[in-house]
């Protein structure tokens, strides 16, 4: 005879206790809401080690660039692989490129590195204080300065910059007399002493639908009278027997790109710093082409000071980003 009690919703038949199964189904439900809020954090060294590696092509390079060893590389792609569980590299003949999935995050490991740094220095800067007088060239301020100063003035609030703005030859007198403690220049090289931050191609430019280039002689307008592309834009005309006339300096950016929108006159300046209203002019239009520029850094031998060495880093940070084909053109 089959004996059976109840306990509750519990049954015991033939000591045997049967228990719904809810035993088993909290510990799964547990384990499905822990899997769904996992937090997965990206290590930054790893990122760094990805765009070394996008922007060289190498492993090679990469490492030299990070001064670690090509091992050490070669791991760090492997671990962010496999963290993403993505292929981020394929060879070609030229080296490692990008696969769609890398250049996606291309896009975005960039900004995360350059927060990470940001977040660091932010917190671990010293408190440093007083006034640093920096130069910068008429024809790049607009375009560069800004951001600069900025980034700068949040993580040093109490450090006054002394902006001066002129030529790049007048410039580099005044950091030798000591009325300076760093300049940025544009030179068609980078001279012994100097720094390069930006290679960048000269470009002529005119008036959207304009026609002062095809006059003759040809207006050109230059920003100072010490302009340093003033020589290269002219040698270039006379190489190719292209009659010319110079209209006054302007020592201002505004009032040579008003004289280029009214189309009085044309003038070259770097392919980074073009504005939207005005048209790039090249040989399709008889102009000759224009070789490359440096923006070059420059800081004071006898007076340069710790706060003078913040910006100056302040700077090349902001270039080292700024030389990513992506960012530059959309600075």
């Amino acid at each position: 005879m089959l004996r059976c009690w109840a306990f509750d919703e519990n049954i015991m038949c033939l000591g045997l206790l049967l228990v719904k199964p809810m035993f088993i189904i909290n510990p799964i439900m547990n384990a499905n809401n822990e899997t769904r809020g996992l937090t997965r954090n990206i290590d930054v060294a790893l990122l760094r080690a990805y765009v070394a590696v996008a922007e060289s092509g190498s492993m090679t390079v990469a490492a030299k660039r990070l001064n670690v060893t090509q091992g050490a590389v070669s791991q760090q792609i492997k671990r962010l692989e496999e963290l993403l569980q993505k292929k981020l590299f394929e060879r070609s003949g030229q080296g490692l490129v990008a696969t769609r999935d890398g250049e996606r995050l291309f896009l975005h490991a960039g900004r995360m590195i350059a927060l990470n740094d940001e977040v660091f220095s932010l917190i671990t800067a010293p408190e440093f204080s007083g006034v640093v007088r920096l130069g910068i060239p008429y024809d790049i301020v607009s375009p560069f300065a800004a951001p600069i100063l900025k980034s700068f003035s949040q993580a040093y609030p109490k450090v006054s910059v002394e902006l001066e703005l002129g030529g790049s030859h007048d410039l580099k007198k005044a950091l030798g007399k000591g009325e300076l403690d760093l300049i940025l220049t544009t030179e068609n090289h980078t001279p012994k002493g100097a720094e390069a931050l930006l290679r960048n191609d000269l470009v002529w430019i005119g008036a959207h639908n304009g026609n002062a280039y095809t006059q003759n002689p040809m207006p050109v307008v230059l920003c100072n009278e010490n302009c340093m592309f003033r020589p290269v834009m002219l040698g270039a005309l006379e190489a190719k027997d292209r009659d010319w006339r110079l209209t006054s300096a302007m020592r201002s950016m505004d009032a040579t790109f008003a004289m280029v929108q009214a189309d009085l006159a044309v003038t070259a300046i770097l392919e980074s710093t073009v504005p939207g209203f005005v048209s790039v002019l090249g040989e399709g239009d008889g102009l000759p082409l224009l070789p490359a520029f440096y923006i070059n850094l420059y800081t004071s031998v006898s007076g340069f000071n710790e706060v003078a060495a913040e910006l100056a880093q302040h700077i090349r940070d902001h270039f080292s980003d700024w030389r990513r084909p992506q960012n530059l053109m959309a600075s």
